[in-house]
């Protein structure tokens, strides 16, 4: 673990407050997402069960958050990985029509309830990959995207042969256990959260690049 480079940084109270307006300004659009995801979980088991629609707000806003990152800001291409029920690929295409999104899950019920969710929000600028994340078709550099579906180790071990500029995972601050075996030295940069309130405490975002 010592090979690598690891800082931490906190985001600010502002980068919340700037998430609450983007959800205000995308409001329709993502209450239609999360009416379909509610819709679809009765079926498909995309999301825990039973948990409340304001969760699930919550954890749309916590996928959010990433657009404040410079690696998010400067990538044109974004792949979530083991996407499950569109977190957070999908509310990031919804408020992002200009990036370009393939959402990934190796499940295979669960990316047919994404594609109907796709067709029936008219996403434009979404594609959906049912596949192992490292047999994903990409040939242009990418930004590579998951939330709490892998542990880090096991996501760069399958995907350190693809073109991702950068990886960004939704993780726990306590990540440095995750990262037992990959020999190649990163650049890490952990974003803490704890500044958003109780629901993110103890959260944080991942920054990974290649030294």
């Amino acid at each position: 673990m010592k090979h690598h480079n690891i800082s931490t940084s906190n985001v600010s109270r502002e980068t919340f407050e700037q998430i609450n307006s983007t959800f205000t300004e995308h409001q329709e659009a993502l209450n239609s997402y999360l009416d379909q995801l509610l819709w679809w979980n009765k079926r498909v088991n995309l999301v825990s069960r039973n948990v409340p629609r304001e969760t699930i707000e919550n954890h749309l806003r916590h996928s959010l958050l990433l657009e404040h990152l410079e690696g998010f800001k400067s990538a044109e291409n974004i792949v979530d990985a083991g996407t499950g029920g569109g977190l957070p690929g999908l509310p990031l295409a919804l408020t992002n029509p200009t990036k370009g999104f393939v959402l990934n899950d190796i499940v295979s019920k669960k990316c047919l309830a994404i594609k109907q969710i796709v067709r029936k929000l008219n996403v434009a600028n979404v594609q959906v990959a049912d596949s192992s994340i490292e047999n994903i078709q990409e040939t242009h550099p990418f930004l590579l995207i998951s939330k709490h579906a892998f542990k880090i180790n096991d996501l760069y071990n399958m995907t350190s042969h693809l073109p991702w500029k950068s990886i960004i995972l939704y993780k726990g601050t306590d990540f440095k256990k995750e990262l037992d075996g990959i020999t190649p030295s990163l650049s890490i940069e952990c974003h803490n959260l704890s500044e958003g309130g109780k629901f993110y405490k103890g959260k944080a975002l991942i920054e990974i690049q290649r030294k």
